[in-house]
């Protein structure tokens, strides 16, 4: 019995052990982090980059990458089952509308030219023989009319002159009488021959029209033939550049085959592509400039894209200023658009690691102490390679903007200028 209280007495005096020493353990844990934190540590000031608090009138921009378009552009397809006889440009080239891209071949549409010009030239010349032959008819009848106003007449001088005779007694009543008669005749005669000259005119009018008619027919078949032929040299149809050719030497094309795409050089269109977040502060009408990397060239919002695409936007500028020498379709390019004027605002160079409208801790320098001071800064919007900042520092104010991660338990940390 003496044995196993005495071994029960030893268990219990042991177990306070165990728990002063846990308990020491973590007060010392404690105290090592409660003294890590207000511990002063220092960093090399040529491992720092600092950006001074800027004030002063500050544009708000969204910004983006993307490229230049012809704003004017003619895709250009075959009309014909054709086949392709030789590639004049190559994508690159200036063209004017004159200029030929490419000479088709089709035989069929050689022949069909042919036929139209040969059934054309033929009604041609039916034409112009049946002008002749009814020029000649007419000819004749006003002929016939004449030798009737002829006659006309003499029977007219015969019938007065006997007229006067008759009370003479040398001509008689009967003879007199005759002559009257064939004044009559001959005036129904010359008035037949007139209604039948008239007649004539206006058959010949009737059937040169339907003539003309017929040869009007044939014209428009054979332009549409030549056309047909015409459109075997596929010309650009429009100045600029040569955007695409979609075909190659010696290649059978079919009717709606794509061949070339020529779109306009100086009149140019800039697709943005601006992330979908900063998307909703961009609107129709608003100003932008758009960097070619050459120069700078002004922008007005036409058209905004209202599908995302992996997570940005497309916004169409038109340029309006003097492009730069460098400028044409497909050009990569860089762009902002300038959604917001602030008359006074603070600001920074925006660093890698902060986004807007977003709370950080970073790092402002204490000059008195020679120490960096975390500090909780509240951001804005962007404004180019510049941010916002709406509290937190004053104009003025240095701020540590390279990574500062490796020491963000500390709340301050002195400067080493060696």
């Amino acid at each position: 019995m003496d044995i196993k209280d005495s071994l029960a007495k030893s268990k219990k005096r042991e177990l306070p052990f165990k728990e002063v020493v846990v308990s020491v353990v973590s007060l010392l844990l404690i105290l090592v982090f409660l003294v890590a934190d207000f511990h002063e540590e220092t960093v090399e000031q040529g491992d720092l980059v600092f950006a001074q608090v800027q004030s002063g009138p500050l544009e708000l921009v969204v910004s983006g990458f993307g490229h230049l378009r012809s704003k004017h552009s003619r895709f250009i397809t075959s009309s014909r089952i054709a086949q392709v006889e030789e590639v004049l440009l190559l994508p690159g080239s200036r063209v004017n509308a004159d200029s030929i891209i490419m000479r088709l071949s089709n035989p069929s549409l050689q022949q069909a030219l042919m036929r139209s010009r040969l059934a054309l030239a033929r009604q041609t010349a039916s034409f112009e023989a049946l002008n002749l032959s009814q020029k000649s008819d007419l000819l004749s009848q006003q002929g016939q009319l004449t030798l009737l106003n002829s006659e006309l007449a003499n029977a007219q001088l015969r019938e007065e002159a006997e007229a006067k005779l008759i009370s003479s007694g040398i001509v008689s009543a009967l003879d007199h009488r005759r002559s009257v008669l064939a004044v009559q005749q001959l005036s129904e005669r010359v008035g037949l021959a007139k209604q039948q000259l008239e007649q004539t005119k206006a058959l010949h009018t009737q059937r040169l029209s339907v003539e003309r008619k017929l040869i009007n027919e044939l014209e428009l078949s054979y332009q549409a033939a030549k056309e047909n032929v015409d459109k075997l040299q596929v010309r650009a149809g429009i100045e600029g550049m040569l955007l695409e050719v979609n075909i190659e030497q010696g290649q059978s094309v079919q009717i709606g085959a794509p061949l070339a795409l020529v779109g306009s050089e100086r009149t140019l269109l800039a697709d943005l592509q601006v992330p979908e977040k900063q998307a909703s502060r961009v609107e129709v009408g608003q100003l932008g400039i758009i960097n070619t990397f050459s120069g700078e060239v002004s922008a007005k919002v036409n058209r905004i894209d209202p599908v995302v695409r992996e997570g940005r936007i497309l916004v169409e500028l038109e340029l309006t200023g003097e492009l730069p020498d460098n400028a044409r379709p497909a050009l990569s390019i860089e762009g902002k658009v300038i959604t917001e004027k602030r008359t006074s605002a603070l600001s920074i160079q925006k660093p890698s690691y902060v986004s807007e409208q977003s709370n950080t801790a970073m790092y402002v320098l204490n000059q008195d102490t020679n120490q960096l001071v975390k500090t909780q800064l509240e951001f804005g919007k962007l404004a180019g390679n510049a941010i916002e900042i709406r509290s937190g520092a004053k104009a003025g104010e240095q701020i540590v903007i390279s990574d500062m991660s490796d020491f963000k338990h500390l709340a301050q940390i002195t400067i080493n200028h060696q």
